[in-house]
Formats: C-alpha cells, sequence, structure tokens
C-alpha cells in the first residue's frame, strides 16, 4: 500500500467515524498483533483507547487495559494449575491515581494500593518505597514506577518535592540504582507462585538514550517480555529538525516467583576496555589496525603501526608482527588503499 492509498483509507475513516478515526485505525492496525492462537495477550500490547479506570488526565497514567490483561493472565494460570485464588491479592505500591483498584474492583479480586503521595486518590498515602516495608504479601505486584524525571510527581503532581521521590533522582545512575532496589523489595513481597509486572520505558535525554528495561535487574523466573505501543503522547504533535528514532513503545516484565527460597537473578555488568592494550578473540588483526589508523585520522605509515603496535598484547606475543602487520595491509587491499611508498589510507573517510 502506497502512501496515497493510506490518506484514502484515513480520509474515508475520518468521514465515517469523525474523531474516532484514529483510535480505530490503532485497534485495526494492532488487531494481527494483540491476539493469537486464540490468546488475547500476547507479546506485543497496544490499547489506543484507553479504558476506564483512574485518572486519564494523570501524566503517565497507565491504561487500565495493561493491568487487566496482565491480571486475566495471572488468574488464568492460577485456574489452570488447579490454584486457589479466594485470597488473590494484587499489589500497586506506585498507585498513583487509583487505576489498580478500579481493575481490581472489576474482576473481583483483593487490591492493595501504595503511594508516595500523602494524599493518594485512595489507598495508602505517604509510604515510601525506599524506607518503608511492604506489610503485605500479593499474587500479582503491578510496578509501574517513574521514567526517570520524565515527569517529576512530588512538587508537581502533589505536594511538595519529596527527596525519596524515584522522579527527583539526581541523575539515571542514582535513579537506576533505586528501581532496583524497589525491584528486590517487591519480589520479596511475592507470594510463591506470584509475578511481579514491571512497566517501564525507554527515555532519551539532552540527546542521551537509557533503556530501563534493558538495565533493570531480574528476579525469579523472566516469564515473558511485552512490548507495548504508546499513544497520545505529550511530543507527538512535536517537530524535530535533529535525526533521532522516537520511542513509541513500552515494555512489561513479568517475572515469576517459582520457589519461596530460592531466586534466580541477573543485573546489568557495565565497563569499558581500550584495545590498544587488551587482546581478546574477537579482536582481529585486521580490527586492532583499521582502528588505530582511524585514531590518527585514517592514514598511516608502515613505521607508525609498527610503533604504536610495538607494545600491544598482539605484538608482544609475535615475535614477527611486523610481517604479520604487512601481511594483514596486503589481504585487505579494498580497504588499505596506498597513498606513497609504504604508506596507506583507509578506504573511506573517518568522521
Amino acid at each position: 500500500m502506497n502512501d496515497l492509498e493510506i490518506q484514502r483509507a484515513a480520509q474515508l475513516l475520518r468521514q465515517e467515524f469523525g474523531p474516532d478515526w484514529q483510535t480505530i485505525a490503532g485497534m485495526l492496525g494492532t488487531e494481527g498483533l494483540r491476539k493469537r492462537v486464540g490468546k488475547e495477550l500476547t507479546s506485543f500490547m497496544a490499547f489506543p483507547e484507553r479504558g476506564n479506570g483512574g485518572d486519564s488526565h494523570w501524566r503517565g497514567n497507565c491504561s487500565p487495559e495493561v493491568i487487566a490483561a496482565v491480571l486475566r493472565y495471572v488468574l488464568d494460570c492460577k485456574r489452570y494449575y488447579g490454584k486457589d485464588i479466594s485470597q488473590f491479592t494484587l499489589l500497586d505500591p506506585m498507585s498513583g491515581s487509583g487505576t489498580s483498584q478500579a481493575v481490581a474492583e472489576h474482576y473481583q479480586v483483593r487490591s492493595l494500593l501504595y503511594d508516595l503521595n500523602p494524599a493518594p486518590a485512595c489507598g495508602r498515602g505517604n509510604w515510601n518505597a525506599l524506607k518503608d516495608e511492604v506489610d503485605d504479601s500479593a499474587d500479582l505486584i503491578f510496578f509501574h514506577p517513574p521514567y526517570h524525571d520524565i515527569i517529576k510527581y512530588s512538587g508537581n503532581m502533589w505536594g511538595k518535592p519529596h527527596p525519596d521521590d524515584l522522579s527527583r533522582c539526581e541523575n539515571y545512575q542514582d535513579f537506576l540504582e533505586k528501581l532496583n532496589y524497589c525491584i528486590r523489595k517487591f519480589f520479596l513481597a511475592l507470594r510463591k507462585d506470584g509475578r511481579l509486572a514491571v512497566l517501564v520505558g525507554d527515555i532519551r535525554k539532552n540527546g542521551q538514550f537509557y533503556s530501563m528495561q534493558h538495565d533493570l535487574m531480574r528476579m525469579g523466573d523472566f516469564e515473558s517480555f511485552i512490548v507495548k505501543g504508546q499513544f497520545n503522547c505529550v511530543s507527538d504533535n512535536r517537530r524535530y529538525q535533529k535525526p533521532f528514532i522516537p520511542v513509541v513503545t513500552e515494555y512489561l516484565l513479568l517475572l515469576k516467583k517459582a520457589d519461596s527460597l530460592i531466586i534466580p537473578f541477573s543485573c546489568r555488568q557495565e565497563g569499558w576496555f581500550s584495545v590498544q592494550n587488551t587482546d581478546i578473540k574477537a579482536l582481529t588483526w585486521h580490527h586492532l589496525i583499521r582502528m588505530t589508523m582511524e585514531s590518527i585520522g585514517g592514514t598511516a605509515a608502515l613505521s607508525d603501526l609498527y610503533e604504536r603496535l610495538q607494545s600491544h598484547p598482539k605484538a608482544i606475543n609475535n615475535p614477527h608482527y611486523q610481517e604479520r602487520i604487512r601481511a594483514t595491509i596486503y589481504e585487505h587491499k579494498d580497504q588499505y588503499i596506498p597513498v606513497a611508498r609504504g604508506k596507506f589510507c583507509l578506504s573511506y573517510k573517518v568522521a
């Protein structure tokens, strides 16, 4: 389908359905991904129509359809395996406008809502995730934290700025450490066979990209990773000159507590190494020579390469390293272009 056909289809939908045409188009466009093999919850979520529950004007508010989809799944699992659901409990430790309570009431399960806000719409207020205990246990904990400082809550959406508000962390690393602490705390509050659902999003700040779903700690059995489409974002109506990839998705990680005492976990390890003094299996002579030439502008004489690489582990372990450098350049004639006797440049310009 070309652009003209898409524009024509949009015009027909607009004429037929008025202002709701985009919601209808969104539902149609995602139908094949949202429902597969007779299941209503797949690895892709999209709810152009938000649904009822909570306050849709509360910035960062989660669609009740997201919570409902996860709740239905966990209840279905319990029923399928013959588990008792008479005391099933849904806990939301950052409950915002109270969306989780409305969903729980619809499915007739008990809900517990906590929030740092001293006067929340419903549930227990003035509860500090970094300092207060989780007094209760739950079969499903739905955790929808702030996305760093994209939306500040205390001192903005409610009350005065609070030092333990995750949306007011000094930097992303501080935010991530506190986020992972919360994940550990909430996972331990699960009952056996319970699930922790963590809804997060990627963010871009001052040109830097941060992926919360990539960085956060995993605990228990990583049961599912669900991509959720974002709709009606504040930034949708803006236009930008600088090239970048807009963030149009969120992610829901479903972590299962299969054992009461043994809890597997994983967390991201971050670091760096210098190619100048490190030898790893993946680093070939070709890579090493090419990157060395890049570091000095893209042109080098053989004597330059000999001097710069003589102390590299590859050279120390190879008494014939100079011959190896010459042979490597000869083996990749299309990438090392001779410009003078014993002098070469890369086949591309170095940025």
